[in-house]
């Protein structure tokens, strides 16, 4: 398994910003702001997607060619 249940539990610190961030959000009146940041929120997210799922790909790819090295499987590039 690649996660462990503790890994979806933020730390204090980050919990705490986390609701410093619902405050503000909660209190914001100003909507071209709140369009302005959900479209920056929006767009890290997709960035952080992409790269997790090229990081996921690449650590796969390590994992398959050490257990074929291991197995005495020859892969061609």
């Amino acid at each position: 398994m690649m996660f462990e249940k503790e890994d979806f539990e933020l730390p204090l610190e980050k919990e705490l910003r986390l609701r410093v961030i619902k405050e503000e959000i909660a209190n914001c009146s100003d909507v071209d702001a709140l369009r302005e940041n959900l479209t920056s929120c929006a767009e890290s997210l997709m960035k952080f997607q992409h790269l997790s799922t090229k990081l996921a790909e690449r650590q796969m790819k390590v994992f398959m060619s050490e257990f074929l090295d291991t197995l005495g499987v020859e892969v061609p590039e």
